[in-house]
């Protein structure tokens, strides 16, 4: 729940920047890998399907961020009402 009221806390204070931002969403690509290997060492999975998802999981990643980057906004929701923050308020 921390990860996403960093943001919220610095565009409210006004110390939001683009050097932040890009930390933040490196930092989330960082845990993402990590919870990945944590998975792999609970359910074993075969490196070589580890390397794929990961592939996998690194390019969606990217994705969002070059359509964030060309288009100015970074959709994170289904719907008007069903967004990834729907839980943490």
């Amino acid at each position: 729940t921390f990860d996403c009221m960093d943001g919220k806390q610095a565009r409210r204070t006004g110390s939001s920047s683009p050097l932040g931002q890009l930390f933040d969403h490196g930092m989330d690509c960082i845990c993402n890998l990590s919870h990945l290997q944590l998975v792999q060492c609970i359910v074993l999975v075969p490196p070589r399907l580890l390397v794929l998802l990961q592939c996998s999981l690194q390019f969606t990643f990217w994705q969002a961020q070059w359509e964030e980057y060309y288009t100015g906004i970074l959709p994170h929701a289904t719907g008007e009402y069903c967004g990834v923050t729907e839980v943490n308020y």
